[in-house]
């Protein structure tokens, strides 16, 4: 079978917009002509792709994986194309980069030098933090907060943050106090909803272990940043699990509702794919995130004397 690289990226856009008038518009082409190029997949692949209805175009279960596969396959030609492009003498291409809210802000405040230091380098960042962004090729490089059991992704250690549950002081003036982690159950929770079972597992209120992971809680609000959830927090919506920042309690925004429990500390990954191995924009944006982490070290509770 004689794969038309081409013709899988045209399944991919129809495939994702499930209409051959929107992925037409995308792609700047005509509907007919789409129509013909799945026509001529299907005959190729031996298989029903498309199931038609009235609201478009949706995929057969066989379709389905054959769609996942395209975007694995495309994501891998075009990313080492990209490599083997930009390997040289100058860092150079367009650097993905998956990186949560705060993290990302602190990137872009020190990211003016990076850039003068290497002009043909070009950036893309992402906040939704889903790992197979790395398998498919939409994302270069990232700051995970997990260690991923995936053998093809490769991590390098950073920082390390620890979480606290806290809540606002006028929060706590109306709703009694909670002694016990089992009075959260009373209380309105905020909580952050990432976008892998992976990175939410280890971003939930469990700051005790594998032992709390019984408790019962209503979740209250959920947020997908760190930045809804502090602000969510300052504002006196509920109780939640952030991280730990001396500002905040200096300045009397949040309260520490457990002050003598341990914090859960979580460890923040450099994390690419094996198949970037070499990069060099891969190396020099490393090299880079290791000199600007120390504002990170910040959020590590101080030891009592």
């Amino acid at each position: 079978m004689d794969f038309n690289l081409d013709r899988l990226r045209t399944f991919i856009v129809v495939s994702r917009t499930g209409n051959l008038s929107t992925a037409a518009r995308e792609l700047g082409a005509t509907q007919p002509n789409l129509g013909r190029q799945m026509t001529a997949l299907e005959k190729e692949v031996g298989f029903t792709l498309f199931v038609r209805h009235s609201r478009g175009i949706g995929l057969t279960e066989q379709g389905q994986e054959y769609f996942e596969l395209c975007k694995d396959f495309v994501g891998q030609i075009e990313q080492k194309t990209n490599i083997i492009k930009e390997k040289g003498p100058e860092v150079r291409g367009t650097l993905k980069i998956l990186v949560g809210v705060g993290a990302g802000q602190i990137i872009l405040d020190n990211l003016p030098p990076f850039a003068i230091k290497f002009p043909n380098l070009c950036f893309k960042i992402s906040s939704i933090t889903d790992i197979f962004q790395f398998k498919i090729g939409d994302s270069d490089a990232g700051i995970i907060p997990t260690r991923s059991s995936d053998p093809d992704l490769i991590q390098h250690h950073l920082y390390d943050m620890d979480l606290r549950i806290y809540a606002s002081p006028s929060y706590l003036e109306n709703h009694t106090w909670p002694k016990h982690l089992e009075d959260l159950q009373y209380h309105n929770m905020i909580v952050y909803s990432g976008d892998t079972l992976e990175i939410t597992r280890s971003l939930k209120l469990h700051l005790t272990g594998d032992a709390a992971n019984d408790l019962k809680y209503k979740n209250y609000i959920d947020v997908d940043n760190g930045l809804a959830l502090r602000k969510a927090l300052i504002n006196g919506l509920g109780i939640g699990s952030f991280w730990y920042d001396a500002d905040l309690l200096n300045q009397n925004l949040l309260v520490d509702v457990f002050p003598d429990m341990p914090s859960r500390r979580i460890p923040h990954y450099f994390t690419y794919h094996r198949r970037l191995e070499g990069s060099p924009k891969i190396h020099a944006f490393h090299e880079f995130l290791k000199e600007i982490v120390k504002p990170f070290q910040l959020m590590i509770v101080p030891e009592k004397n």
